[in-house]
């Protein structure tokens, strides 16, 4: 019987924006220069599998369900974040055909930034391919299910 590997590479590259967004205009300060608040962080979540994958972003800490995303196989989607916080993944990677097979996996925490020191662009990248080994913790539908 074949094993399947779930890996996920989290952040293949975490890029910090350190010098703030701006516009010069109306006066907010002596220099006539003000931050904007307008940038939102941002995650981009990468498929690189034929598998279709659920993503859920939940806060540390059991705060609860970020946001759902659906990702079809080689694809990607982009979700944004207006505040710093800590969140971490769990995943439901489904294969259609013959086998019908449905994986599900928990990854590791991450941290976004944003704020007025800069924002994070981020990318996140699955991959779910035959051979052995696994990354992530495998979890069970229930535990995918639960919003915590």
């Amino acid at each position: 019987m074949k094993q399947f590997i779930f890996a996920m590479l989290i952040f293949v590259g975490l890029v910090q924006n350190v010098n703030a967004q701006g516009w010069y205009g109306g006066s907010s300060n002596s220099s006539g220069y003000s931050r904007s608040q307008s940038n939102n962080a941002s995650i981009t979540i990468m498929n690189r599998s034929d598998y279709t994958l659920t993503v859920k972003i939940l806060r540390t800490g059991g705060r609860g369900l970020y946001r759902t995303v659906y990702i079809s196989p080689k694809s990607s989607n982009t979700v944004t974040f207006s505040s710093s916080d800590s969140f971490y993944t769990k995943t439901k990677a489904v294969k259609d055909g013959i086998l019908g097979e449905t994986l599900y996996r928990k990854g590791g925490s991450f941290s976004v930034q944003c704020d007025e020191t800069g924002y994070t662009e981020g990318t996140l990248e699955f991959y779910v391919s035959s051979g052995s080994g696994a990354s992530g913790q495998g979890i069970s539908k229930s535990e995918f299910e639960s919003n915590k």
